[in-house]
């Protein structure tokens, strides 16, 4: 409502220290600072790796690659070289002021830095410590320390295996879905600590590996595959889990996803080709017939999808009522009627004289009044020192003679097809 007293953002007054790159750390935190959190970014001198995986937007002010402007708005940036002591007691004395530390570092790399998560929580007892990582901290046997992406979590969670092409073959989803799992219940974790701690006053340690946290993706697969030879034989390995017919199919131009998961469903999307008897042929009738006849439903559904567009064919099976959408590019998305109406995409100023449209939290929808911004690299240096730790000016110029922030020189960047550094992923 217009009127609508306006409230303080629910996180207001919590801090935040991060210590993250790539993807799932630094979303968790950028929804924490969404919600008003007080987000410290510690960064390494030549900046989190995001910073440096192209394609980059360049000005006059600097450079943003899209990759960290994606994942890291309404942060605070400081540069601490935590090799160098005096930085990494800057960075001991941060942890020790903030509400929650988030990390998806290495558990090696954390405990050379003194910063193991257990090590953490047991020094300072009020503390929230999430530390993400590919196979969790404890019990995690032969897969302790090994190296995990999304990619890893989705396969061995089984998620890539459900993904599959009409052939019956397992895709990868295209995008970093065990990521993003990992960042949410991160977050909501995290949420749920911080209620503990404002009412009792104690800390929680979040151990938090990528594959449990896409283990939710497949809870219906796998309570399926429990009932199997239960009237379910034949199913293992169709990529009919939904229904026959769903997902793409191409259209002249382009393509559409379909939802036909229900018979009524089918007998609609019937009438919709013109093919109403088709809708109780007791070859297709059922969900069972249908996947039984897969190839014939899926040549059946082609033949109609390719003679019209996208619009066409989402016009004509709105009409009926049956589940779709056109497969719609980004450019499509930034530029959807719908998605800008309900406030699900916000523009995000890049900190260089640009913007980037960005999707919303959408746990909070309510945009923070204040302007939504991509930090550069170890710009709020002297704020976070001079207004957290209460250093002065001299204190700051004397920890950048030591090398607190590094040298001041940029490191010589990893050779093209390596791993910036192995230790930290």
């Amino acid at each position: 409502m217009a009127n609508e007293l306006r409230v303080p953002l629910p996180l207001t007054g919590v801090k935040v220290v991060e210590l993250c790159h790539l993807i799932a750390g630094p979303y968790c935190c950028q929804m924490l600072a969404d919600e008003g959190a007080t987000v410290i970014k510690v960064e390494p001198p030549e900046g989190e790796l995001t910073r440096h995986r192209a394609p980059a937007r360049h000005s006059a002010e600097g450079e943003v690659t899209a990759y960290y402007a994606s994942l890291n708005r309404g942060k605070q940036s400081i540069v601490l070289d935590l090799k160098n002591p005096e930085g990494a007691a800057l960075m001991a004395k941060l942890v020790a002021s903030a509400d929650v530390f988030v990390t998806n570092m290495r558990i090696s790399a954390l405990e050379r830095l003194n910063l193991h998560p257990k090590t953490l929580r047991e020094r300072y007892p009020r503390l929230i410590v999430a530390a993400i990582s590919g196979f969790g901290m404890d019990n995690a046997g032969e897969h302790a320390n090994r190296a995990g992406l999304a990619i890893v979590a989705e396969a061995m969670s089984g998620a890539t295996g459900l993904t599959r092409d009409h052939s019956g073959n397992p895709v990868w989803c295209g995008f970093a879905l065990g990521d993003i799992t990992a960042a949410v219940a991160a977050h909501a974790g995290v949420l749920l600590a911080l209620r503990n701690q404002e009412h009792y006053g104690f800390g929680r340690l979040l151990d938090l590996g990528l594959v449990e946290c896409m283990l939710p993706m497949v809870s219906v697969a796998m309570g399926r595959v429990q009932v199997e030879g239960e009237g379910m034989s034949g199913f293992t390995g169709s990529n009919s889990f939904h229904g026959i017919p769903y997902g793409a199919f191409p259209a002249a131009d382009g393509a559409v996803n379909i939802g036909v998961n229900r018979d009524d469903f089918w007998r609609r999307f019937c009438t919709a080709m013109g093919k109403p008897g088709l809708g109780t042929d007791p070859r297709y009738a059922t969900y069972v017939d249908r996947v039984k006849r897969q190839k014939e439903v899926h040549e059946l559904t082609e033949a109609f999808t390719r003679q019209h567009t996208r619009a066409e064919i989402v016009a004509k099976l709105i009409e009926v009522d049956v589940p779709v959408a056109s497969i719609l590019g980004l450019k499509e998305v930034i530029r959807d009627n719908h998605l800008n109406s309900r406030g699900a995409l916000w523009d995000v100023d890049d900190g260089i004289g640009g913007t980037f449209t960005l999707p919303a939290n959408a746990c909070w929808l309510e945009r923070p009044e204040h302007k939504l911004r991509i930090p550069r690299l170890g710009e709020s240096r002297d704020g976070i020192l001079q207004n957290e730790l209460g250093l002065s000016p001299d204190e700051i110029a004397r920890l950048a003679n030591s090398g607190a922030f590094g040298s001041g020189k940029p490191r010589v960047a990893a050779k093209k097809g390596t791993v910036e550094d192995p230790a930290l992923l």
